[in-house]
């Protein structure tokens, strides 16, 4: 009976580990699957254009938010709920009517000028998307992976499967705009998700207290450091794909999307199954002292860097596996530059182990003073590569710079406190 009893809890614990990693496995499976079909049956410049619709959807959501979810969220784990549950009220407030007035500025510039209307879709896109990630944060901080999991695979890859098989039956599907509105639906469905999820939560006591827009005024002067550090962190991200298109052209920032795509499964995989579910732990273990702090962050480098470096090795050989049936020569003549980008993001997590272990240290303005200098290293080594050496520069420049701030931020983290 004993055994039984011990057996019960051990067997849950597996069940929802095995759910949360096929929801990360799926999502990283329809989000390759997607490029692979835009390169297949669309072309390389369209590619390169939602790689572009792509970056702008995360940036948005880092300049407006001003920093405030990173600082909320963070604080989400020792919150009671109706604090909780009031100051999301106050700063998805802002948030929407942030929204509302850029959704209306960029629907009246489509009505009166050439402004494609791809344009009002990016930026509904990028509404809901900032609350998904506001969301996962959430959930993640709150030690519910599962839900977590599940709204995340809800925007970013359940509208896949039912977009594929569509755009494959129906040529009519086949375009951005289509594509686009089919993103945003997943998107909404997430939030609605969400909704229902959470509908014990005391919102209603939330709803009920007065707006006091003292409150987000004063959580945005708190954030300003995390939120330098956000836009930083976002640039060195998303800086080079704009970087390749300035001077390479459209045709082969496709070619570097789809070799990023592939490799940043890796750090995709990485993020969500080690890094943001050691958050909440690393935070707790800070509030215990440095050394419980510090040991948990020599175990999650460790972790990090084997993880990384296995899914990179398995990722990159199932890309050698499906590249030749893209139909693509540019893309597999210059395969060395995928190898590169692969490298470049392995080393990328073990970086980024770093900024993490930073965070929920609360050495905010040093993990933002490290988040600055790689994007401005990452911006000098693109312009200095990219005009000599073509996509194998774009891959030598993340590869050298996530190098330089990895070991940075390790010596912060254990040498130099």
């Amino acid at each position: 009976m004993s055994s039984l009893v011990f057996q019960r809890p051990v067997v849950r614990l597996l069940s929802r580990w095995g759910l949360v990693a096929g929801m990360r496995a799926g999502l990283i499976a329809c989000r390759f699957l997607l490029v692979l079909f835009i390169s297949r049956y669309l072309d390389l410049t369209s590619l390169g254009l939602f790689g572009l619709a792509s970056g702008a959807v995360a940036i948005a959501p880092a300049i407006t938010g001003l920093g405030m979810a990173h600082v909320m969220m963070r604080e989400a784990v020792k919150m009671q709920p109706v604090p909780l549950a009031d100051g999301l009220r106050h700063y998805w407030s802002y948030t929407t009517a942030i929204y509302a007035v850029l959704l209306t500025v960029v629907g009246v510039l489509v009505l009166t000028t050439d402004v494609s209307r791809l344009w009002l879709l990016i930026a509904a896109i990028a509404l809901f998307e900032q609350f998904g990630n506001d969301v996962f944060l959430l959930l993640s901080n709150l030690e519910r992976p599962l839900l977590a999991n599940a709204s995340a695979f809800l925007r970013g890859g359940a509208w896949v499967l039912i977009y594929l098989p569509l755009a494959l039956g129906y040529p009519q599907f086949r375009s951005l705009e289509a594509l686009l509105a089919f993103w945003l639906a997943g998107g909404v469905s997430a939030a609605t998700a969400f909704a229902v999820a959470t509908r014990s939560w005391p919102w209603w006591e939330a709803f009920t207290q007065p707006f006091e827009l003292s409150r987000v005024s004063s959580l945005a002067r708190s954030s300003l450091v995390i939120y330098v550090s956000d836009l930083a962190f976002i640039a060195s991200q998303y800086i080079d794909r704009y970087l390749v298109t300035l001077f390479l052209g459209l045709e082969l920032t496709g070619v570097y999307m789809l070799y990023w795509t592939a490799a940043n499964a890796i750090y995709t995989f990485v993020s969500m199954t080690v890094l943001q579910q050691q958050r909440p732990v690393l935070i707790r273990a800070h509030d215990l002292g440095w050394f419980a702090h510090r040991q948990h962050c020599r175990r999650l480098a460790w972790t990090t860097a084997v993880s990384a470096g296995l899914v990179g090795l398995c990722v990159g050989m199932a890309f050698e596996i499906v590249l030749p049936l893209l139909g693509q020569p540019l893309a597999t003549a210059n395969i060395l530059a995928f190898w590169l980008v692969a490298a470049g993001i392995v080393v990328r997590c073990s970086a980024d182990w770093g900024a993490m272990a930073l965070f929920t240290a609360r050495r905010d303005r040093v993990m933002t003073g490290t988040n600055l200098a790689a994007a401005g290293t990452l911006i000098l080594f693109q312009v200095a590569l990219l005009p000599l050496f073509g996509l194998l520069g774009a891959g030598g420049a993340l590869l050298s710079t996530f190098g330089i701030i990895g070991y940075w931020r390790y010596r912060l983290v254990f040498v130099d406190r």
